[in-house]
């Protein structure tokens, strides 16, 4: 009986093949007149890559030596085809920690590539960017889309722009998006995450503006991008333009549930809650996240009790929370000080939804006990972590024991900070400052700002957002660059004042 190609592939990607068991495979092959179809091999390749069901990119790279190796009587020659599969299962198992070096597998089938000269290729040259850049080798992914300048397509541009995006090479990223012969809505969108992702908020939304003026219609992407970054600069107006834009032109994406989720993120970030309540009441049909993005817009305005029975009501409705979901259910608690129903919702993480808490869900239950006083509660809660605390959590902490007044916690904290490597903070240090100067040990105070200095610790200067007629303006202390501005407004403020 001759085995189908289904059961080839399975047997063929086992590692453990003795030389035996490999020429009985070479019989099915020749029985099966398989070995005179010259893409059987590719195809064998294909069926191990997404979207198959057999996804595997480690079974499929095993595949290949193998191919080479079994069918002797008819060499299997790669070709553009083998090499795009291959270098598309490398870039699959880049990010993997148990996946082998990727730089030496990418530059394997580089030098590959370049034996059978199909390094030229542009499902070759588009192949091996993604699959650098995959790997975080910038370098060599520039190298590629440099040299082969002739078969550079929209793929070879936009792998290396998203690649910079992802990267946080901003200055390299827009140099590239500036250089695009023809700048898709794909390479739009990939700029503008590349925006967002850096924290370079402000600058997406000029993006996004300058897309519009470009007539370039917007997708999905986009579209998430630019409610992101109105979210984190709390520019509402620009928020509100966006959405009557995406109802005006872009009907249906208005109502689709990611979308609509965006916005009740961004309403709420913005301080309307109330229009955040109108986005989400009217949704058709509310998954996880959008019920994580009211439920965290209705504790940021400090309608905890609210909060909490959304996420009852979301449970009732059969959808079930995520991670993020029981951390801004525990801030509710925390702000409303219910510190018993927070110890129900973390127990029943575990024992209700069979989700293990993280370093994130004992932070914020230590947040919680601290704000309600309860100091050494929220210190055995540090003690008994089964992991090692972060910052976050510790910090948390230390807030409290400065709340109280509570010296010996706070030096208790900041020694546990300085094992762990996490002091170096400036905010760390100028807590501990506080907490000193509050119980009046002067000579304390003195010796923390003495040791910041020593170890050239920074404070981070303290910073204000206000928008105006739809700008976001950011306000660092001691930053001078607004002066005129400000003067001006000033002067403006007092010729009103004057004539009333």
């Amino acid at each position: 009986m001759v085995a189908p190609p289904a059961a080839l592939h399975l047997l063929l990607s086992r590692p453990w093949l003795t030389a035996a068991q490999l020429r009985q495979a070479h019989a099915h092959l020749v029985v099966s007149s398989l070995l005179a179809d010259r893409f059987f091999p590719n195809s064998l390749l294909r069926s191990l890559l997404p979207p198959s069901h057999s996804h595997s990119p480690l079974r499929a790279l095993r595949l290949f030596p193998r191919l080479r190796r079994i069918i002797a009587t008819n060499p299997f020659f790669p070709n553009a085809y083998t090499f795009s599969f291959l270098l598309t299962a490398s870039a699959s198992l880049a990010p993997l920690p148990h996946a082998a070096s990727p730089r030496v597998l990418v530059e394997s089938l580089h030098a590959l590539a370049i034996l059978v000269a199909c390094d030229a290729h542009a499902y070759v040259s588009n192949g091996l960017i993604h699959a650098y850049a995959s790997s975080a080798l910038l370098c060599s992914a520039r190298r590629v889309f440099d040299v082969n300048v002739s078969c550079r397509d929209v793929c070879s541009w936009t792998s290396l722009l998203t690649a910079y995006g992802r990267a946080a090479r901003l200055h390299h990223a827009r140099a590239l998006f500036d250089a695009m012969p023809h700048k898709t809505t794909i390479a739009w969108a990939a700029i503008l995450s590349a925006y967002v992702g850096a924290g370079s908020f402000a600058e997406a939304v000029d993006v996004f503006q300058e897309m519009l003026r470009a007539r370039v219609r917007p997708n999905r992407a986009v579209i998430l991008s630019v409610l992101a970054a109105c979210g984190a600069l709390g520019a509402l107006e620009q928020g509100r333009w966006v959405h009557a834009h995406l109802v005006a032109a872009h009907g249906a994406m208005a109502k689709d549930g990611m979308v609509a989720t965006a916005l009740v993120d961004m309403y709420a970030k913005c301080g309307s809650l109330e229009t955040a309540r109108q986005v989400f009441s009217g949704m058709a049909e509310r998954d996880v996240f959008a019920y994580t993005a009211m439920v965290s817009g209705l504790s940021d305005h400090g309608r905890c009790v609210e909060a909490i029975e959304l996420f009852g009501r979301m449970q009732e409705e059969g959808v079930r929370p995520n991670e993020v979901t029981f951390i801004c259910v525990l801030s509710a608690c925390g702000r409303a000080g219910l510190v018993g129903r927070a110890r129900e919702i973390l127990g029943s993480m575990s024992a209700v939804h069979g989700m293990e808490a993280g370093v994130e869900h004992y932070g914020s239950m230590v947040d919680v006990l601290g704000r309600a006083g309860m100091v050494e509660e929220a210190l055995e809660v540090v003690r008994r972590m089964p992991m090692r605390p972060d910052s976050y959590v510790l910090g948390a902490l230390l807030n409290a024991c400065v709340a109280r007044g509570d010296t010996e916690g706070g030096e208790e904290v900041a020694a546990m900070m300085a094992e762990l490597g996490l002091d170096d903070r400036s905010g760390v240090q100028v807590q501990l400052s506080n907490l000193y100067a509050g119980r009046g040990k002067w000579e304390e105070v003195v010796g923390v700002r003495r040791g910041m200095e020593e170890r050239k610790v920074v404070k981070v200067p303290g910073c204000s957002m206000v928008e105006v007629d739809g700008v976001a303006r950011e306000f660092v202390a001691g930053d001078r660059s607004h002066e005129a501005w400000i003067i001006d407004v000033a002067e403006q403020l007092e010729r009103m004042l004057a004539h009333h």
